[in-house]
Formats: structure tokens, C-alpha cells, sequence
């Protein structure tokens, strides 16, 4: 910083004596604001029925279960993983959206999950002005970093970890910019909590570790409590469950040989395409701000941690680009400040205006969601009339139904009285090698038994929106099968 940027710095701090903390958030951080506030009135304005996700339902069913049987111990509520152990590692989770739904119904569950993430942009908005990032780069970055990966918005157990994995991450940047304190061992209950919520805490319990070897390396032990103390507890808080015995194996089947991960897409690599093209331009950017010398100054070596390992994380799978979104906004806009020479321009009174607008604008917003927005326009992607189709024709207790990934869980959470007598749904975990192999014979018409997985179902479900070939004449060509419903998006077929 040169003298007059000291002088100038001085000076707007002097003006600030006798001034509320409130007042001086607002004046100094116009457009950060404006960039949470716009994002959470775009979701709630346009895309809030787009939130709800097959994972959605599998989040409100199983903490429904959770309250009602208990922590679940084995799986009961599907025909094909009957009697496998069920870890409920997110039990948490599940019970906190569920919640959110008795309370309030769907529109409850929509806006907890856009509430989440809204905490989360502005927790890591907050980690880059903590950093010393100017509002005019944390905004430029974080225009980039929330839309990098919208999917990683959706209402599902995930959603409720993104704040715990900002707050996890300020904390210790904060320990790396001035060394590692007691206040730094904050994040141990964060990742005991966490722990109960999402997988994504193994994650975090990384980054503790790594920040502690770090601070290790630059005292050259000097200091050795807190980063020991780090080191040491931070992999055990992963533990910090009623699963706790079984979550080594938990983790080591999610992490490191999932058989699913051919089948579900957000699994997969991230391949360059028109839905991954603002990650790699995002990606694009940290590798060019670290190239450069001036910016590599303003980077320090936990930070570059941080960005290599969620980097690797977005790439090597889809569902992993969130997490390197919400790390870039945290970490990126000081080195881009390296970059850019013109400081933020002070306009108290205007940029206090620009703050109070936005945040009058998400309030409303919320507002108008919350009391104007029926159940139905929530729901416009899942049609009762699929469900009251499905009821009718199971109603017989001893009747199956075989539905899809998508439609499973939607299912069950409607029709309770399922339970057991689906065939499969989202929780590709509990089902064996040959069991999932059955199932992408299935989805892809491979083979000529390929429809054997659906023998003895008086019930079949058909997505018609999903990619791949069509089974409804196959199905149609059977003698006794016919149409209970049918609209764009799936098909009810009935057998006899």
C-alpha cells in the first residue's frame, strides 16, 4: 500500500468514529451486497421451482423417517436394497428440512434452502473483505462464482454443509493471514456439526489438517498447540456421529471405490460443455491470477491449498464445483486486486442507498414468495396427478412399483405407504455390483433381458424427460399393460 492509499486509508477511518458498524458495513460494501441480494431475488423470482431435485425428496423423506422410526440402521423402504445397512450419515440434515416443511410446507423447505445459500455467498463475501480484498473485486469474482455451478443450489442435504464449509474456511484463512490462535480451533465444533450433515466434511477436515501442517512449516514448530491440536482432533470430528463406527467404510465406499459412479452424472468428471463452460472460465481465472507474479505476492500457500484442492475436487467430479465456487469468492478477489490498480470509490451516502435498496429488494422478495406462492407453483414439476395415478394403482397392499431415480423418493414422500414395496431410488449405495449393473442394462435397453429388472412390478414409472431411449412401447407391447397416466414428463403404466 503506498503512503497516500495509507493517508486516504487513515483518514475514511477517522471519518468513521462515532458511526454505527451497521452504517459503515453498508457504506463500504455496495455492490458484495448487491451481489447476494440479486442472486437470492433471481432464485426466488424465477428459479425456485427448479430447487426441488430428486435428491430433494430422498432429503424430506428420510428425515421423515428419522423423526417417526429413529436413526435408521437398515434399509426397509426399498425392494431392491431390502435388509442392506443404511448409514444415514445426513440424518441431520434431513431432519432440519423436514422440519422446515411441517412448519411451512414446500415453500418453507424452498426458502431454507435459498436462505442457506445466501449465508453461504455472504459468508465468503465476508472471508474476502476479512482478507483484505477490495468490495469492487469480491464483487467481480463473485458475479462469476455464483452462477459457476447453480446446481449446486438445489434443496438436498448438501445445501445445509455450504455455510459450515465458509465459516470453516475463514477461519482458518484467517489463521493463515495471522497465524493460527485459540480462536482458530472454532472450526472443530464446526466440523462436529458438519460431520452430521453432509459427506463434504472430510473436505473440511482436509483443509484443517493442511492449515496446521502449514503453520507448522512457517514457525518452524515454534508454535506448536493449536496446529497440533488441529492436526490431531479436526480428522476425528469426521467421527463425530452416532454412525461413527461405520463411517470409515461409509466414507471409503462415497469416496474412493463408489461402484455408482458411471451411473450418476454429477459424479462423473466435469467434461467441458455448455453447463461446465463458466467453471473452466473460473478455473480460467485462478490460473491466470496465479501466474502472474504480482498476484502470486497476495496469495499465500494455505490459499493455494485451497484453490489446488477444490480445484482437483470441481474436475474430478460435477458435484464438487460448488465447493471450488465458494473457495475462489473467499480467496480469489485479493489476487485479483493485484491485478487491478483503482481502489474502491467512497460515496458513502450513494453506496448506503445501494445497500439498503438490495436488501429491501431480497426482503420483499422473500416476502412476496413466502405469502403469494401456492404449494402448486412450487410443485409445477411434479404433478399430482402422477401421484393420485400411482395411489390408485397400488393401492393393493401387495402390489410394486418400479419407478425411476427421479420419481422414487417424490413417490415416497407422497405415498407413505410404499415403504418397501418401491423398487429403488436415489441411494445407489446400498445396492450390490450386480444390482446396479441391472439397472444401467435397464435405463440403456442393453441386452435382451434387459426389462427383467421390472418382473413381478404391478407398477412402472417412466420418466419421458430423461435422455436415453423410451421403454413405454416395450412396455406397451405386454398383454394386460396399460395407461393410468400419462403427460409430458412421465408415464403410469399398470400390469396385470
Amino acid at each position: 500500500m503506498s503512503a497516500a492509499d495509507r493517508v486516504a486509508s487513515g483518514t475514511r477511518r477517522d471519518d468513521r468514529v462515532g458511526r454505527g458498524r451497521l452504517s459503515t458495513l453498508l457504506e463500504d460494501n455496495p455492490f458484495p451486497i448487491v451481489l447476494v441480494c440479486a442472486t437470492g431475488v433471481v432464485l426466488l423470482a424465477a428459479f425456485a421451482p427448479a430447487l426441488l431435485v430428486g435428491d430433494s425428496w430422498l432429503t424430506l423423506m428420510a428425515g421423515r423417517e428419522v423423526v417417526r422410526e429413529g436413526l435408521p440402521d437398515t434399509e426397509t423402504l426399498t425392494v431392491l436394497g431390502q435388509g442392506a445397512t443404511w448409514t444415514d450419515q445426513q440424518w441431520a440434515a434431513q431432519v432440519v428440512f423436514y422440519a422446515a416443511d411441517r412448519v411451512g410446507g414446500v415453500a418453507a423447505v424452498v426458502l431454507l434452502d435459498i436462505a442457506l445459500v445466501l449465508l453461504a455467498l455472504a459468508l465468503a463475501v465476508a472471508a474476502a473483505r476479512a482478507g483484505g480484498a477490495t468490495a469492487r473485486s469480491t464483487f467481480l469474482v463473485g458475479l462469476l462464482a455464483a452462477v459457476a455451478g447453480p446446481w449446486g443450489w438445489t434443496v438436498r442435504a448438501q445445501t445445509t454443509a455450504l455455510p459450515f464449509f465458509v465459516g470453516t474456511l475463514w477461519l482458518l484463512l484467517d489463521a493463515s493471514r495471522h497465524g493460527a490462535r485459540r480462536r482458530t480451533l472454532l472450526v472443530l465444533p464446526l466440523l462436529a456439526v458438519w460431520a452430521n450433515l453432509h459427506g463434504s466434511v472430510v473436505m473440511g477436515a482436509g483443509l484443517a489438517v493442511a492449515l496446521a501442517l502449514v503453520e507448522l512449516v512457517r514457525t518452524r514448530g515454534r508454535r506448536l498447540a493449536v496446529p497440533v491440536a488441529l492436526a490431531v482432533a479436526a480428522p476425528l470430528c469426521v467421527l463425530a456421529s452416532p454412525y461413527a463406527a461405520r463411517l470409515p467404510a461409509y466414507y471409503h465406499l462415497m469416496l474412493v471405490d463408489a461402484p455408482f459412479a458411471d451411473i450418476l452424472r454429477e459424479w462423473q468428471w466435469s467434461r467441458p460443455a455448455a453447463t461446465t463452460a463458466l467453471f473452466y472460465a473460473l478455473a480460467a481465472l485462478v490460473v491466470a491470477l496465479v501466474a502472474l507474479r504480482r498476484s502470486r505476492s497476495r496469495l499465500r500457500a494455505f490459499e493455494l491449498i485451497v484453490l489446488a484442492v477444490t480445484l482437483i475436487s470441481a474436475v474430478q467430479a460435477i458435484r464438487g464445483v460448488i465447493w471450488f465456487s465458494l473457495a475462489c469468492l473467499a480467496v480469489l478477489p485479493v489476487a485479483l486486486d493485484g491485478v487491478l490498480r483503482r481502489r474502491d470509490v467512497h460515496a458513502p451516502r450513494l453506496n448506503r442507498a445501494i445497500s439498503v435498496a438490495a436488501l429491501a429488494s431480497l426482503a420483499a422478495a422473500f416476502l412476496a414468495t413466502a405469502v403469494a406462492r401456492p404449494a402448486s407453483w412450487f410443485l409445477s414439476s411434479w404433478p399430482e396427478e402422477e401421484v393420485a395415478a400411482v395411489a390408485r394403482a397400488a393401492a393393493d397392499p401387495s402390489s410394486r412399483v418400479f419407478g425411476t431415480d427421479r420419481h422414487s423418493d417424490w413417490l415416497l414422500w407422497r405415498i407413505p405407504a410404499l415403504r418397501g414395496r418401491i423398487a429403488f431410488d436415489v441411494r445407489f449405495e446400498l445396492y450390490d455390483r450386480e444390482t446396479l449393473e441391472e439397472i444401467v442394462r435397464y435405463n440403456g435397453e442393453l441386452g435382451s433381458d434387459w426389462k427383467t429388472i421390472a418382473d413381478g412390478y404391478e407398477v412402472i414409472v417412466l420418466d419421458l424427460e430423461k435422455g436415453g431411449p423410451s421403454h413405454l412401447d416395450d412396455f406397451l407391447d405386454e398383454p394386460g399393460t396399460t395407461i393410468a397416466f400419462r403427460d409430458e414428463r412421465v408415464v403410469v403404466l399398470t400390469r396385470r
